[in-house]
């Protein structure tokens, strides 16, 4: 339990008593070549890979000259490769700089075209790929872009439940922090958009999933494991908290992992902005296991509630479960609220005095009350490059799968809701102002980490013959938006019978 390392078992073989007179045969010489199939339309090509090196943007164009020479005018739509497999391998085939180790013999890569579309985005603009996430009143869906191949997790949400159930403010919320908000360990919008009986929004697909799927998979983390995402979730945190935004709503499954498996804080639904060190909020909001003792006696909070959650997080990680945890919704809460907090013999003395002050049950007393400096001066926090974390230059304990989905398996056989993808229409009925469209002429921030944190260091630079150099320059542009993160999670996980949350949201 919370470990990531696997052992190797193996049985010893005693050599021969008796020797043998026989010449041993040479071995044969090891051909580490691998195939790729190119298939494409009703044409497969066999594409011999020397070198796993050789990178992703190779990979493409190759792909291109092979297509040119059969349909040139075929060629000139390819805009990216998909593996057919995986959501994982997908955004690595984005990744121009990649290499191509992933990937196995006879694997097989199939070119995606360009198809047109209209000037203002839709859904119409969106093939749907598999659902990554279903809530009380949204729909998560991993897509590619027609035009331009990239991915993205969209989030729908029905109009007559927001309207019905009175969400408007906090879905416009959402929109507007995401907008706002620019970090590398915050997911990134890319559009926000609606149709006649839907809205939108256009997210980073994140394809590591959710911090709770692998915490959950392995039981509890180890300190070291937990203290890299404890210290990425400081920072964004922190970033937040000096936008004068406090985010109300942390736990593992609204941290999702990129391909690296550096974390994305996502789902701002529950959030509450122009709220300073000593601002006051009143709404009771959030899952009833990390609400902070003065949010549940319905009393008045600010940015303390976030280290009560921020202690909440890493109590679970480092335990499997949140503290006071019961299957009990009230008496769980009448824990939180009076029982004294214990912490097991096993979290050593800097972690237990870390959760210790971050779990106070008067914000007064909480570590951070005074600033999130004083969460980053505890002992436990002492060794922490700060810098290096924010660069991402330090390297996550849990690389993801990228050949096997990262998502919760109820979502591996259920079938695209036609529904969602039916109303394709454009439509502003209903929510003026809920429209977002990121401007592409101006340098967008990559989030992928080629250029601080990959176990991949060869980084080929790719030369694309005349007309093809633009084309993948151009996608190579539009393609930060595939520093995949996967989308929002209003879903509440039940891997196992260990815990089920629930959302509350009282008015």
């Amino acid at each position: 339990m919370g470990q990531d390392e696997s052992t190797l078992s193996y049985t010893q073989r005693p050599q021969s008593m008796r020797p043998t007179n026989k010449p041993k045969k040479p071995e044969a010489l090891k051909d580490d070549t691998k195939n790729l199939i190119i298939s494409s339309h009703s044409y497969s090509f066999p594409l011999a890979i020397p070198d796993d090196t050789l990178t992703c943007g190779w990979l493409l164009s190759e792909c291109i000259r092979i297509i040119a020479d059969v349909n040139p005018q075929l060629a000139q739509k390819v805009v990216a490769l998909s593996s057919g497999k995986s959501e994982g391998l997908d955004c690595w085939l984005l990744l121009y700089e990649r290499t191509l180790i992933p990937f196995k013999n006879n694997d097989k890569i199939i070119p995606i075209f360009a198809e047109q579309v209209s000037d203002r985005v839709s859904l119409s603009h969106f093939t749907p790929l598999k659902v990554i996430g279903k809530g009380g009143f949204s729909h998560v869906t991993a897509v590619r872009k027609k035009d331009s191949g990239q991915l993205f997790a969209i989030k729908t949400m029905s109009k007559s439940f927001v309207l019905g159930e009175g969400k408007t403010e906090q879905i416009m919320t959402e929109k507007e922090i995401l907008i706002r908000v620019k970090h590398p360990f915050i997911v990134s919008i890319y559009w926000a958009f609606q149709s006649a009986s839907k809205l939108h929004l256009a997210l980073e697909l994140c394809p590591g999933g959710e911090l709770f799927y692998h915490l959950h998979n392995l039981g509890r983390f180890t300190e070291d494991q937990a203290k890299f995402y404890f210290s990425e979730v400081i920072l964004g945190i922190e970033y937040l908290h000096s936008l004068r935004i406090i985010y109300r709503d942390l736990k593992p499954e609204n941290i999702l992992l990129d391909i690296d498996g550096h974390i994305r804080i996502t789902d701002f639904g529950l959030s509450k902005q122009n709220i300073g060190l000593r601002g006051r909020s009143y709404s009771i909001c959030g899952s009833p296991e990390y609400m902070a003792p003065e949010m549940l006696l319905g009393g008045e909070h600010g940015p303390s509630v976030d280290f009560y959650t921020l202690g909440a997080l890493l109590y679970e990680m480092l335990t499997g479960l949140p503290p006071y945890y019961d299957k009990s919704r009230s008496k769980m809460q009448w824990k939180i609220i009076n029982e004294e907090l214990e912490l097991p013999n096993y979290i050593s003395k800097v972690a237990r005095d870390i959760l210790a002050g971050l779990l106070q049950k008067k914000p007064e007393n909480r570590v951070g009350f005074n600033g999130i400096e004083e969460i980053k001066n505890q002992e436990f926090c002492r060794k922490i490059n700060w810098d290096a974390f924010y660069n991402k230059k330090v390297k996550p304990p849990l690389r993801p799968h990228v050949r096997a989905s990262n998502f919760d398996p109820e979502y591996k056989d259920m079938k695209i809701d036609d529904e969602y993808f039916a109303d394709a229409g454009y439509s502003d009925c209903g929510f003026e102002g809920f429209e977002f469209n990121y401007n592409e002429e101006e340098e967008v921030k990559f989030q992928n980490d080629v250029s601080n944190y990959s176990s991949i260091t060869n980084t080929t630079t790719v030369s694309l013959n005349n007309s093809k150099l633009k084309n993948v320059e151009d996608s190579r542009e539009k393609s930060e938006v595939w520093s995949t993160e996967i989308s929002r999670n209003e879903k509440q996980l039940s891997l196992s019978g260990v815990k089920k949350k629930s959302i509350i949201n009282y008015k």
